[in-house]
């Protein structure tokens, strides 16, 4: 029975948190899974008004034998879906650096070699759709649909795999490696939010196509945002309507892409673009969609030149969700999905062969 809830008052050092019982943005912690390594992680538990929390007892201490715990593996499924842990052990992935040669990894033939070579065909499958878009202002719609169901398919089942191609991809400032990257991160997120088939579609070709506006634009604003000039920026967040514009006479394209299209630079407070947009009427895809872009533009360098470690990103739109500029929930569920140390985490072994740690 490693699933355990207790109360906070048994806490100790050594135990693996994997759950508390409040809202995940109402406290200080980026992670609601983690090793408790001092005092003071339980005094932040305690003043942050967590009354119970979550532990893992496969992965840290128990609770003392004469502590009865409020709930056992027995009766879990009456948890909330926010106390059980999503991923292997964060503590041991993150020793690896020390443990290089006790690793036990697999080779890259196996899953996320297929991921790899699967991407590498939609990859250029996207590129002939956005250079067809460019050049003769005709969307190729049977290829989106064919990547679409692609990246639907290939998602299902493979998430870890395909989260740890992202992170770890080389990164191209073409539009086309973010288009694919958006999409692919859409889908997973908004399945798991509980999206059904249709939306997920709507999302998978949203996110190839949101960038379209970009196609004919100076090459000077592709660099980084903060590298631009006012009116640099200015013309460049006129893209999601540009987008818009290249894709309404496009009859076979549902109306919900072009709705992701226009909103997906839409702030929750208001502050984001189209600044006629009513934030508060978007609906989730929308933020689905805000939410996986920031992420990627942030992991490849797009905001500020300098590409961030994914805890970083994360940590980035953690703070915007505090802010109010994203959906605080979704945030929590994109975090949670991605995690700090995926299932699959990429590590080289000391005789320089590249594995996954499982």
């Amino acid at each position: 029975m490693p699933i355990k809830r207790i109360p906070t008052t048994s806490a100790q050092v050594g135990m693996y948190l994997c759950g508390i019982d409040r809202p995940w943005l109402d406290t200080p912690f980026l992670l609601h899974r983690f090793l408790i390594q001092s005092s003071n992680d339980i005094a932040k538990l305690r003043e942050a008004g967590i009354q119970e929390i979550t532990i893992d007892t496969d992965h840290g201490l128990d609770v003392a034998s004469d502590s009865e715990p409020l709930h056992t593996q027995d009766d879990v499924s009456s948890l909330p879906d926010s106390t059980l842990p999503h991923s292997s052990d964060p503590p041991e992935v993150e020793r690896l650096q020390h443990l290089p040669l006790s690793v036990k990894g697999k080779s890259l033939s196996g899953e996320l070699t297929t991921i790899k070579q699967v991407r590498k065909s939609m990859l250029e499958g996207v590129q002939e759709i956005l250079h067809t878009l460019q050049k003769t202002g005709g969307l190729a719609i049977e290829k989106v649909h064919q990547i679409t169901e692609t990246v639907m398919a290939e998602t299902l089942g493979h998430e870890e795999a395909c989260i740890a191609m992202i992170r770890t991809r080389d990164f191209s400032p073409a539009l086309y490696d973010h288009a694919l990257a958006v999409s692919t991160l859409a889908v997973l997120l908004g399945r798991a939010v509980g999206l059904d088939q249709t939306a997920l579609q709507h999302l998978a070709s949203a996110g190839l196509l949101h960038d379209a506006g970009l196609l004919n634009i100076p090459q000077i604003l592709h660099r980084p945002l903060n590298q631009l000039s006012d009116s640099e920026l200015g013309l460049y967040q006129r893209h999601p309507r540009r987008g818009v514009e290249m894709l309404s006479h496009q009859s076979s394209l549902p109306d919900e892409v072009d709705t992701l299209i226009r909103e997906h630079h839409t702030a929750l407070d208001g502050s984001g673009y189209p600044a006629n947009i009513d934030s508060a009427k978007t609906q989730k895809p929308s933020r689905i969609l805000r939410i996986v872009d920031e992420y990627d533009e942030l992991l490849s360098g797009h905001r500020t030149g300098n590409p961030l470690p994914v805890r970083t990103a994360l940590s980035t739109l953690y703070q915007q969700g505090k802010k109010g500029l994203l959906d605080g929930e979704l945030v929590s569920t994109f975090i949670n999905l991605v995690g700090i140390y995926p299932t699959y985490a990429l590590v080289e072994l000391s005789t320089g062969e590249r594995g996954i740690v499982t």
